[in-house]
C-alpha cells in the first residue's frame, strides 16, 4: 500500500459545541498518529473571531487562531450544538463560504449539518445530522434528503451526528488514511474493538459499514500476542493457543487487519518499546529485553523504521501521554 499524503483539518468551532463531538473527532487521530508514529494527520481549531468558544457545558475553550487566518487546509469542518440556527448572519455565512470554496473536504458535526444547510451547500444531497434536529432539518430544507446514517459523505460535503457517530467517521478516516490495522488499534483504545468485515467494499456507504467484530480466533491470537509482548512466542504457539494453524491466522490477520500477523505483533512489541522509553528510565538493553527484541541494535533498528526516531529521542521528552501498546 502506497503511503497516502497527510491530511490537515480544520475544526471550525461555535458557542454550543459538545466536548464529547469534538474529542470524538480529534482524539482518535491523535492515537493514530501516535500510535503509528506517522504523521497522518494535523489539525488546528478556529472560530470565527479567534475568541475561545464555550462549549454547551460552559467549558471555555482556547483556539489557534481566528477562521480568517486560516491557511491552505485539506477540509473545513463546521462543530455546532446548541444554537446552530443563530450561529451564521449574513457576513459570517459569506466568509466561511469563502473560506470553504474549494476544498476536498467540507463538514458538519453533530448540528453542523443544519449550517451547511444554511451556506446552500447540501441542497440535492443526502445529509446526517443529531436525531433530535433530523425532522426539523427535513421541514426547514426540503431540499435535502435526510437520512439516519451514522454518518454521509455525499461528494465533498461530511454530515455526521452525535459523538459515537462521529467517532466511526474519525476511525474510518484512520482506516482509509492508514489502514484497517491501525484503525482496529485506536478503535480498541476507545473501547470500540470493531472493525469492518473484509468484504465490505470502501466505497460501500456508511448504512451499509456497519462495524463487525472480529473473529473470536482472530480476537484470541490479539490478545495472546499483548500478553506476551515481553516474552514473545513463536508465531505457531500464538496460532495454537488461538486454535488455529499458523497458516490460517496469517490468512485472518491479512483479510482483516490488512497485514501478517509476524508484522502485527512485531507493532505490538514496538509500540510496548516506546512506552516503555517514554515512562521509565530503563537503558536501551532494558527494553530490548523486555520487548523480546534479540539485542539492542536490532530494537533501534526496527524503532526507528516505525517510527522516524531513534529510542533516545523519545526517551528525551517529557513523560507525558505515551501512547499505550494496542
Amino acid at each position: 500500500m502506497s503511503p497516502k499524503s497527510p491530511l490537515h483539518l480544520t475544526f471550525l468551532l461555535f458557542n454550543g459545541f459538545s466536548n464529547m463531538v469534538l474529542a470524538s473527532a480529534i482524539e482518535p487521530l491523535r492515537a493514530a498518529r501516535d500510535l503509528s508514529g506517522k504523521r497522518h494527520f494535523s489539525w488546528q481549531i478556529c472560530s470565527l473571531s479567534g475568541a475561545p468558544v464555550t462549549s454547551s457545558s460552559r467549558m471555555a475553550i482556547a483556539v489557534d487562531q481566528s477562521h480568517d487566518r486560516v491557511g491552505a487546509t485539506d477540509g473545513l469542518i463546521l462543530v455546532s450544538g446548541y444554537g446552530m440556527r443563530e450561529h451564521l448572519p449574513r457576513e459570517a455565512a459569506a466568509a466561511v463560504l469563502r473560506k470553504a470554496r474549494g476544498l476536498p473536504l467540507i463538514g458538519g458535526l453533530d448540528t453542523g449539518a443544519w449550517l451547511l444547510a444554511q451556506l446552500g451547500l447540501l441542497a440535492g444531497r443526502r445529509a446526517a445530522i443529531h436525531w433530535m434536529e433530523r425532522e426539523a432539518l427535513a421541514e426547514a430544507f426540503p431540499e435535502i434528503i435526510v437520512t439516519n446514517d451514522p454518518y454521509v459523505s455525499d461528494g465533498n460535503i461530511l454530515t455526521c451526528g452525535g459523538a459515537q457517530n462521529v467517532l466511526s467517521w474519525s476511525l474510518d478516516l484512520i482506516g482509509a488514511q492508514g489502514g484497517e490495522a491501525l484503525r482496529y488499534d485506536v478503535a480498541n483504545m476507545f473501547g470500540r474493538s470493531e472493525v469492518r468485515a473484509p468484504q465490505m467494499a470502501q466505497t460501500d456507504p456508511p448504512s451499509r459499514m456497519s462495524d463487525r467484530a472480529l473473529p473470536a480466533a482472530l480476537r484470541r491470537a490479539i490478545v495472546a500476542m499483548r500478553e506476551s509482548a515481553e516474552q514473545p512466542l513463536p508465531l505457531p504457539h500464538i496460532a495454537e493457543r488461538a486454535a488455529l494453524s499458523a497458516r490460517s491466522m496469517d490468512r485472518l490477520f491479512h483479510a482483516y487487519l490488512g497485514m501478517s500477523a509476524g508484522r502485527y505483533y512485531r507493532q505490538i512489541r514496538l509500540a510496548h518499546a516506546r512506552a516503555l522509553a517514554l515512562e521509565t528510565d530503563l537503558t536501551l538493553y532494558e527494553i530490548a529485553s523486555r520487548t523480546g527484541f534479540a539485542s539492542p541494535s536490532t530494537l533501534a533498528r526496527a524503532y526507528c523504521r516505525q517510527f522516524g526516531e531513534t529510542v533516545r529521542q523519545r526517551a528525551a521528552r517529557p513523560r507525558a501521554g505515551a501512547p499505550r501498546a494496542p
